[in-house]
């Protein structure tokens, strides 16, 4: 069986012939699946909607703190600061 702390990768054109197998493994298992293409760096994530919304919930509840407020007030004080920013062509 597939180690279940490491994402698994798979082609796209493996996902596109095998979609509902890996849907039922991602729901069943919580496992992450890595989507590649040749040719192509990218990669997809495919994930169950149960880590979504805990992922999800987690950036909520790490948003909404004295550390971040604080981080925000810092970044909005700075660019008052330092006024606003033009891009130059070079």
């Amino acid at each position: 069986m597939a180690d279940d702390s490491q994402p698994q990768t798979y082609d796209v054109s493996l996902i596109a012939s095998n979609f509902a197998h890996l849907h039922e493994f991602v729901s069943r298992t919580k496992v992450r699946i890595d989507i590649t293409r040749p040719g192509s760096d990218e990669r997809c994530v495919l994930i169950s909607r149960a880590e979504l919304e805990a992922l999800e919930r987690a950036l909520e509840i790490l948003s909404d703190t004295d550390d971040v407020r604080d981080m925000c007030g810092k970044i909005a004080q700075l660019a008052a600061e330092t006024g606003p920013v033009f891009a130059v062509n070079a």
